[in-house]
């Protein structure tokens, strides 16, 4: 049901809204950062579709719904790269398929994951079904990357963007599930980036999730940035991270109250640093931090790329 996910409501809600009208789409591009919901969101909106019992959203718990838990629903298809790729004979085979009429439930439902990653072969082919999809089918393509698309693809979907939760309304969710104290939970929820899945699996890896300032603010010796950046390069994603430590150090900058920063249980210490940064040091440092995750997204060598940064961000004396 709507309350086991976390977050995505108003999507929920339109979801919902084109079942009970009759007006589900033949096509939805779901658009976000990576394990921000996407996939379980479409899952349940698959469920939703052919729940034989409930109006609202899948129940769960009938023989329609527990067939696509066990992942055997014969109307229901997830199709994920091969290898690098998704390959024009996995869409060539959901097309064959997609013809028929569902066996069990309303509609056929094909979720591809990771859809940028379709060859050029495959994306032209799909377009060939967006163009006139069989009435009782749904294809649910879920992206990162937007641009990387075909435009005619995309001009074929309902888009629906995915945000990341908001850091206070994610740690709400996770102390109210998991029983979990505040610190640990803004932890958790500041360290996902709002994104609901990678917190999810941070809770159950059960780790230590005390953060700490990340050491690029403190450090000002050249071997320490060549340091960092070697991590960074087995942790890319610790980008997403840094940005909002940044941000929380120019909001105290321009004298933010302590309650509108990300990491709020360390705002202390975050404003004893702004003394070493200037306004325009700050902004530089953010701009400089988006400006190499565009890069890396244009697999440039991330090795070099990463070491300019940490440079960059090297503390000033």
């Amino acid at each position: 049901m709507q309350n086991a996910i976390i977050g995505h409501h108003q999507i929920l809600e339109q979801l919902y809204h084109a079942i009970a009208s009759n007006r589900v789409a033949g096509a939805y591009l779901f658009v976000g950062v990576a394990n921000v919901g996407k996939e379980t969101v479409a899952l349940h909106f698959a469920k939703s579709i052919n729940c034989r019992t409930s109006d609202e959203g899948a129940c769960d718990t009938c023989l329609s719904c527990r067939k696509a838990d066990a992942g055997n629903h014969p109307d229901l298809q997830i199709i994920r790269p091969s290898g690098t790729w998704i390959k024009i004979d996995q869409i060539r085979e959901l097309q064959k398929r997609i013809i028929y009429r569902p066996l069990e439930g309303v509609r056929k439902v094909y979720i591809l994951t990771e859809a940028e990653r379709m060859n050029l072969e495959a994306a032209n082919c799909l377009l060939k079904t967006l163009e006139e999809p069989p009435a009782d089918s749904v294809l649910i393509l879920l992206t990162t990357n937007l641009d990387a698309l075909l435009p005619t693809l995309r001009s074929r979907c309902q888009i629906i963007p995915f945000h990341p939760l908001v850091i206070s309304e994610l740690a709400e969710h996770l102390m109210e599930r998991f029983n979990i104290d505040e610190t640990q939970a803004f932890s958790i929820a500041t360290t996902a980036g709002g994104a609901v899945g990678k917190a999810l699996a941070l809770v159950q890896e059960g780790g230590d999730f005390n953060e700490e300032i990340p050491e690029i603010m403190t450090a000002s010796d050249r071997l320490d940035a060549f340091r960092i950046a070697e991590k960074w390069t087995q942790q890319p994603e610790a980008l997403d991270h840094l940005v909002t430590w940044y941000r929380d150090l120019a909001l105290l900058h321009q004298g933010a109250p302590a309650d509108l920063l990300t990491h709020v249980h360390h705002a202390e210490q975050l404003k004893q640093l702004t003394a070493h940064y200037s306004r325009l040091q700050l902004q530089s440092a953010i701009k400089a931090i988006f400006e190499t995750k565009a890069m890396l997204q244009r697999n440039v060598n991330a090795t070099l790329a990463l070491e300019v940064l940490a440079l960059k961000l090297l503390r000033r004396p």
